[in-house]
């Protein structure tokens, strides 16, 4: 089967035709087997289409070249900030293991504090802290805040405890303050973060504070109303001095009882009862006198005056004056120590007789009244039972409430000197404006989209030539059917009578080399729809063959009139043959006149219908030496 290419009258292709021999149908399939999968064809694409890949390609160059001009100049000043997870306390409080426990949680702890210098509200107060410097003109608070964002790096130094806040703008100073604002808006959230509760927990704290010192108030006033009553000043607990001091008053009881027991038997012994002397009495009272110092005295003096008197009249006689003065002397001395013994006497056993009753009535006294306060300690103590147990209770409760005292406000007081100490968080080294640009990518980005405009281009225009199923030059003919063009003839109305007859003679001397080389006798022409041509071509064919000496004949199958043929065709002589078939078994008809019509030298040259619609073509295709269609 052998396709001729045509398409004149197409306004958008190079007006052509093409055409390619084969031997039979089972040599197309093959050549179709044998066709790529997919083919890009990006020449071909671009001759077809390269309007629109320039066009894609220029607005993606375009592009580039605004984005180019458009980026300002970058920046990026770097601030160092340190972390410590958990920092020291002021006061410690015995040896506890610190948080973090392992270094996989701490570089969690790490990676959290880096994503909270991303968060909201930490950029919110850094914008604010920049202020207009922060804010370009007519840009809302959330598009300044993305800005700020897209604009900020943050990544941790190695495996240290430090990581970099990296700030990008169009000028170093911006760019420093920006990077210094940040880390400082991101220590208050820390410091925040950190004592978050506290306030509440001081509050706390001095609330219970109070309510203890309230309560330990108002049981000291309670007990001094007790001790008050109870008479006693302690302060540290009611002493139980009832049972103490009735321990006392028994304890004298028995032992002013035992004197008393005493004096009334001395006195019952001394017979001081009967109103006179007793011979015990007397005893005590001569025993009394004897001892008495004057009288010991005197005793001495008249003594040693009787010695000397009796001394003098030892020396005398009886009758001497001199020895009856002295002995007249001797028994006054005498008279006088009896009369003074016998006083002392009397005196000495009335003070024994008074004595003994004092004593007996002193004791008497000191037991009647041991007694009373005996019974009045037994009364106070049955009625101060009650209050001694309160103060009891009341001097535990104050303890307790002492020592609950002491720790709240120890605890209050560390609290309040935690939320003063420094935190784990601040800035190790503060961002300094950069001498030099940053790498921004700006090339490397305006390159990409230029790039990416030239491959969408292409990509476009390949796109569109897939999608376009229509045939414009030969290749698109060797594309769908796997053959090869034989020939390509372009519109006669486009070109000059010389330019379309040297294209038709390579046609014609195509199908004169067949006759003589492949002994071609009939050959078929149709074409893949109507109105491409094939009447004109097949005339001017067979008027070029007689004019290098091929008879030829011309037989009409596609229904046309043979007068019209012949008035189409130019340079047709009256004499060349013109065949008219009926339309009676018409198929018949025609394969005999192909097969029967002229002798061996004679070429028959068919012109059908087209064969996409007829199936007449396809039955003389079957007995055809060859079949040319025009596209």
């Amino acid at each position: 089967m052998s396709p001729l290419a045509n398409r004149p009258g197409s306004a958008d292709t190079p007006r052509a035709v093409e055409a390619s021999t084969v031997s039979n149908q089972g040599s197309v399939k093959a050549a179709n087997s044998e066709q790529p999968v997919f083919r890009l064809d990006v020449r071909r694409s671009l001759q077809l289409h390269r309007r629109l890949a320039f066009t894609i390609a220029a607005i993606g160059l375009l592009l580039g070249t605004i984005y180019y001009i458009a980026m300002d100049p970058v920046y990026q000043a770097l601030c160092l900030v340190y972390v410590q997870p958990a920092p020291p306390s002021v006061i410690q409080q015995g040896y506890s293991t610190r948080w973090p426990y392992d270094a996989t949680t701490y570089d969690s702890y790490i990676q959290q504090q880096i994503q909270n210098v991303m968060r909201e509200d930490v950029l919110t107060s850094a914008l604010k802290k920049l202020g207009d410097s922060g804010k370009r003109p007519s840009e809302s608070d959330q598009d300044a805040l993305d800005r700020l964002r897209r604009g900020l790096d943050v990544a941790r130094v190695g495996q240290t405890y430090q990581f970099t806040i990296g700030a990008r703008a169009s000028n170093p100073e911006l760019a420093a303050q920006t990077a210094n604002a940040v880390a400082e808006s991101y220590i208050e959230s820390t410091v925040h973060d950190q004592k978050a509760g506290d306030e509440q927990r001081l509050t706390m704290l001095r609330e219970e504070r109070d309510r203890v010192q309230s309560a330990l108030d108002a049981d000291r006033a309670e007990q001094e109303d007790l001790n008050k009553q109870l008479g006693v000043a302690s302060v540290g607990g009611a002493p139980d001095h009832f049972d103490q001091d009735i321990t006392e008053i028994r304890t004298e009881l028995v032992k002013a009882r035992t004197e008393h027991d005493a004096a009334e038997a001395r006195f019952a012994a001394m017979g001081a009862g009967h109103g006179s002397s007793s011979s015990a009495i007397d005893a005590a009272a001569d025993e009394s006198a004897n001892a008495d110092a004057g009288l010991v005295s005197m005793k001495t003096s008249l003594n040693a005056r009787k010695a000397f008197l009796i001394s003098k009249m030892a020396n005398l006689t009886p009758s001497n004056p001199e020895y009856k003065q002295d002995a007249a002397e001797l028994a006054q001395i005498n008279t006088n120590l009896d009369q003074m013994m016998k006083e002392l006497s009397n005196r000495a056993a009335s003070h024994i007789q008074l004595q003994l009753r004092s004593e007996l009535e002193r004791t008497a006294g000191v037991e009647a009244q041991l007694n009373g306060q005996l019974r009045q300690l037994v009364s106070s103590a049955t009625n101060a039972t009650s209050k001694l147990q309160r103060a009891s209770d009341l001097a535990a409760d104050i303890t307790r409430l002492q020592s609950r005292y002491s720790t709240v406000d120890e605890q209050l007081h560390n609290r309040m000197l935690e939320d003063a100490a420094p935190t784990g968080a601040y800035i190790s080294t503060p961002a300094q404006a950069p001498d030099h640009r940053a790498k921004s990518g700006k090339t490397r980005n305006a390159l990409v989209i230029v790039g990416a405009g030239l491959f969408f281009g292409l990509l476009a225009a390949v796109v569109r030539n897939k999608l376009d199923q229509r045939v414009y030059v030969g290749s698109d003919v060797e594309r769908v059917l796997g053959l090869s063009p034989m020939a390509m003839i372009p519109d006669f109305a486009e070109v000059t009578e010389g330019a379309a007859e040297e294209h038709l003679l390579r046609l014609a001397a195509a199908i004169e080399h067949a006759n003589k080389q492949g002994h071609l006798r009939n050959c078929v022409f149709t074409g893949a729809g109507s109105g491409v041509g094939v009447t004109t071509i097949v005339t001017r064919v067979r008027t070029l063959l007689e004019a290098m000496g091929r008879s030829t004949v011309y037989v009409d199958a596609s229904g046309t009139s043979a007068q019209d043929e012949a008035a189409a065709a130019r340079g047709f002589s009256e004499t060349q043959a013109l065949i008219a078939v009926s339309g009676r078994n018409r198929q018949t008809a025609l394969s005999h006149q192909m097969a029967g019509e002229g002798d061996d030298e004679t070429l028959v040259l068919t012109d059908a219908s087209p064969i996409a619609v007829s199936a007449e073509t396809e039955y003389l295709a079957r007995f055809a030496d060859c079949a040319i269609v025009v596209i």
